[in-house]
């Protein structure tokens, strides 16, 4: 079993929003421990879930991190434009 760790990180998010509105998420990046920039290019969408209260959404995701594949969970909040690195699975 993979274990998860709950992040809840800020990201910059490029992303891409067809004509009916669905979002993709393409690459971001973040601050790592050290205050350095980490740039990850999205591989592939595994899965997308709607929150229940139409809030925002959530992608489960699959990219290489620091030399690494990991499957990873992005959250975008649709009130406030946010979007987070919610979870890694290591």
């Amino acid at each position: 079993m993979e274990s998860i760790l709950c992040v809840h990180i800020p990201v910059q998010m490029i992303s891409c929003t067809d004509t009916t509105g669905k979002i993709t998420p393409i690459r971001f990046r973040f601050r790592d421990k050290s205050g350095e920039l980490t740039t990850v290019t999205i591989e592939k969408v595994l899965s997308e879930d709607q929150d229940r209260n139409r809030v925002g959404v959530n992608f489960l995701c699959a990219a290489m991190v620091s030399g690494t594949r990991r499957t990873f969970t992005l959250w975008y909040s649709y009130f406030a434009h946010e979007w987070h690195l919610s979870r890694l699975y290591v």
